[in-house]
C-alpha cells in the first residue's frame, strides 16, 4: 500500500473519531428534529466513510503498479502548511481584530501555498476577499460579528 494513502486516510480517519469523540455528548436528535450533535455527529461518520475510501483505493491499486510507471509526485508541504497556518490564524484573530483583518490575514497566508504570484496580486486579493465577507456576513446575513477591532 502506497504510504501517502495510509497517511492521507489515517489523518481523515483522526478527524472524524476525534469529531466523534467531542460530540458524543450532545444529543443528536432525529433527522426530523435534530439536536445539537446532529451534524457533528453526521459529519463525522462521513470523514470515516472517506478515510476508510482513501485506505480501500490505495489497498486496492498497490498490486495493480507496475515498475515502470513514475513514482508519485512529492507532497507539497508548502500548501498544506500555509493554507493550515492561515486557519489556525483566522481562529487565534477572529475575535480580537475583527472578520476584516482575520479574513485579510487568512487570504494572504493561504495564497503563499501558489508560487509565481507576487505582493501586490496576493494583497489585493486578501483585501477583495475580506472585503466580500465583510458585506456577506454583515450586510447579507446580518450576523453580529466585529468587523473591526475594538478599541476599549
Amino acid at each position: 500500500m502506497p504510504l501517502r494513502d495510509l497517511l492521507t486516510g489515517g489523518i481523515v480517519a483522526v478527524f472524524g473519531a476525534v469529531l466523534l469523540l467531542f460530540g458524543n455528548h450532545l444529543s443528536p436528535g432525529t433527522a426530523v428534529r435534530m439536536g445539537p450533535g446532529f451534524v457533528p455527529r453526521a459529519v463525522a461518520i462521513g470523514l470515516l466513510l472517506v478515510a476508510a475510501g482513501i485506505i480501500a483505493r490505495g489497498l486496492v491499486s498497490y498490486p495493480a503498479r507496475r515498475a515502470d510507471q513514475p513514482a508519485e509526485a512529492p507532497i507539497q508541504w508548502r500548501g498544506a502548511a500555509s493554507i493550515g497556518i492561515g486557519i489556525l490564524a483566522f481562529a487565534a484573530l477572529i475575535q480580537p481584530v475583527g472578520l476584516i483583518a482575520s479574513a485579510m490575514v487568512t487570504v494572504f497566508v493561504s495564497s503563499l501555498a501558489q508560487q509565481g504570484e507576487g505582493l501586490p496580486e496576493r494583497v489585493v486579493l486578501a483585501g477583495g476577499l475580506a472585503g466580500v465577507a465583510g458585506l456577506v456576513f454583515s450586510v447579507a446575513l446580518g450576523l453580529p460579528l466585529p468587523m473591526l477591532p475594538t478599541l476599549s
